[in-house]
């Protein structure tokens, strides 16, 4: 695990400047505080940090063949390397080392361009093949490890965070608006865009060449939602056997190891995985909150799962006043983002760094299995539109829309979905989808935005969900949802500000229910396994799981990783919105309309309406314009 840079200059008489590539590297230090290395061949320059997790002394990076004609710089870990290393020394490579990264080294000598498509692993790497004058950059199938890019006319760069290409010469620091607009419906940026003008993600299972000054691009890898037809218990079976061999693969360290343990099915499943698979004393994190917070909590079922296996658990109880970490965490995050995880991923994060260098998460069930409640929308929807239309409109919406909302609140958190899928009823299916996972939506976001913003953006509309629908290459709603948040939500919120809060204290932290097979698996099994009635989201999933967990794991209901925000916003976050958001400040930057957030704002804080995520947006929106663009 590491950080990357990397330079290209189309003029070829134009010399790479090993200064720029360790600025690069040097904005990145929290990644790689083990090691460094940089290597400039003519106009290419390339560079790492490195955490060292495998082969410790034999690691070293920028990597050369014998000949030093091909070098690498790579962040992430190969999985399936010892199986890699035995069929490339059968065809006569010989190694120096124990390290996954040779292996890409001699991988790319044996198979070229193919070399990606032979991996499983989470990476991001680029080859500088000086033979041929190019570089190959690729990025891992389903995006746990992040990207970047910038070109232009002169130069092409490249990093694992944006603030490495933000000290290139040249490359400064200037927002997209369109990037803006998608950032207030979705509560993140969805790829290619980046909340950087002209600096985009290189997107997953993405191949990219740079020759002769040109670049081509090319995805290697594509999911198909093929559906097999097999028992309930046959497909269990191969769950079980699949997970297990994901798990035993993640395995793979030459230095501590643990496990995030929230409870839910998910880090659940990881750690009993980890106990069948031999893992003794398995350490185990957890986070949680006190006080008036409590209702947020599942530290009394990790700890039951914990106790069943009998790891060495610890515990972190979170405090309301998370101010001080605001300005920081979004500095690392490189963009604004509205999901309150990443502040407890951090936490339990600086918290597992104590005593472990790789962490398991059990990030990406929900995404493969269908975890969300809203995969439930197509269903309720069909029910909902057998009653006659007048009631609908005359009826139903205008008393769920009399209905005070608060997150609190478990019937009125319910409420607040119905009075959503209720609303997105009339509309096409991916509009529906936007309508489920908005922020802020079309009529929100029109008055939100100031009167000049508001007229752009009724002119800009994100095509990102739609398309994905269309490529998802099934007509099954579930399908077509659960791929469009693998392609969105998952890879740019999720598991972006997952490596993003990991890496900020040094931490690797890897997603076995992400391996690229079980992704695969899970796309065949058919939805009617995934989605059992009005309540059995993750029906698979929990059976396989049956017997190896406690029944009160597998039958509780979902409980998300974030935080009581809605509360936290009108206490101890009150003085950091009134300073950040006050009315002075939103009508200097000229975004946004003040009287309308000012009435947002008094709305939340009266308790009239919860805004929280409303809220949320323009804080961290604008706590990165102060750290990125002031």
């Amino acid at each position: 695990m590491c950080g990357i840079t990397g330079i290209y200059y189309r003029d070829k008489d134009r010399p790479a400047e090993e200064a720029v590539v360790r600025a690069m590297c040097d904005a990145i230090v929290h990644r790689g505080p083990d090691d460094q290395g940089q290597f400039v061949d003519a106009n290419v320059g390339i560079g790492m940090r490195r955490l060292s997790i495998i082969d410790l002394a034999g690691g070293h990076q920028p990597m050369f063949n014998d000949d030093q004609s091909i070098a690498i710089v790579f962040n992430g870990e190969i999985f399936n390397c010892v199986e890699l290393r035995k069929e490339l020394e059968s065809h006569g490579h010989r190694f120096r080392s124990h390290s996954d990264t040779e292996v890409l080294v001699r991988g790319y000598e044996q198979w070229g361009d193919d070399l990606p498509k032979r991996l499983n692993g989470m990476f991001a790497f680029s080859i500088l093949d000086r033979r041929r004058h190019r570089v190959l950059i690729a990025r891992d199938h389903i995006g746990i490890k992040p990207l970047y890019l910038y070109e232009n006319g002169g130069q092409i760069a490249w990093a694992s965070e944006i603030k490495a290409l933000l000290k290139v010469p040249g490359i400064t620091a200037e927002l997209d608006r369109a990037a803006m607009f998608d950032f207030l419906q979705f509560g993140y940026v969805p790829a290619p865009r980046t909340m950087f003008a002209g600096i985009s993600k290189l997107e997953p299972a993405t191949c990219m060449v740079i020759e002769n000054g040109q670049t081509k691009s090319w995805k290697y890898w594509e999911l198909d939602y093929t559906t097999e037809q097999h028992s309930l218990g046959d497909w269990c079976e191969q769950l079980r056997e699949l997970l297990e061999d994901a798990v035993r693969l993640q395995l793979m360290s030459d230095v501590p190891l643990g496990a995030f343990l929230s409870g839910g099915l998910d880090s659940s499943s990881i750690v009993a995985m980890m106990h069948e698979l031999g893992v003794g004393n398995i350490s185990t994190y957890a986070i949680g909150f006190g006080g008036e917070d409590a209702f947020h909590n599942e530290l009394s079922k990790a700890a039951i799962v914990a106790k069943k296996f009998e790891t060495d658990h610890h515990e972190i109880v979170v405090e309301p006043n998370v101010t001080e970490l605001m300005y920081p965490l979004i500095e690392h995050l490189d963009e604004p983002i509205t999901d309150t995880s990443f502040l407890v991923t951090y936490l339990v994060s600086k918290m597992a760094r104590e005593s472990v260098t790789v962490i398991l998460s059990g990030v990406g069930g929900d995404e493969i299995f269908g975890g969300y409640r809203r995969y439930l929308g197509p269903r309720l929807q069909s029910m909902y539109q057998m009653v006659p239309g007048a009631v609908r409109r005359g009826m139903v919406m205008p008393l769920l829309n009399r209905v005070p909302v608060d997150r609190g609140s478990a019937v009125k958190s319910m409420l607040r979905y119905a009075r959503g899928f209720a609303s997105q009823a009339e509309l096409p299916p991916p509009d529906r989808y936007q309508g489920y996972v908005s922020v802020y939506n079309n009529g929100q976001r029109h008055g939100i935005l100031s009167p000049e913003l508001a007229e752009l953006e009724t002119h800009h509309r994100s095509r990102q969900v739609a398309d994905y629908y269309a490529a998802a290459g099934s007509h099954d709603p579930l399908n077509q949802m659960m791929y469009a948040d693998l392609k969105t939500s998952l890879v740019d919120s999720l598991l972006a500000f997952t490596d993003k809060m990991s890496m900020a204290v040094s931490l690797e932290a890897r997603v076995p229910l992400l391996d690229y097979r079980l992704v695969e698996m899970a796309a065949r099994i058919p939805s009617s396994m995934k989605l059992r009635g009005m309540r059995g989201m993750k029906h698979i999933f929990k059976e396989s799981m049956r017997g190896r967990l406690p029944d009160n794991i597998i039958t509780q209901k979902k409980q998300g990783f974030g935080t009581p925000i809605s509360r936290w916003f009108r206490s101890s976050l009150q003085p950091l919105l009134q300073d950040v958001l006050s009315r002075e400040r939103i009508q200097s930057r000229g975004y946004f309309d003040a009287d309308a957030v000012t009435a947002l704002m008094d709305d939340h804080m009266q308790q009239r309406a919860d805004h929280s995520e409303h809220i949320l947006a323009l804080l961290t929106f604008e706590i990165w314009h102060q750290v990125y663009l002031d």
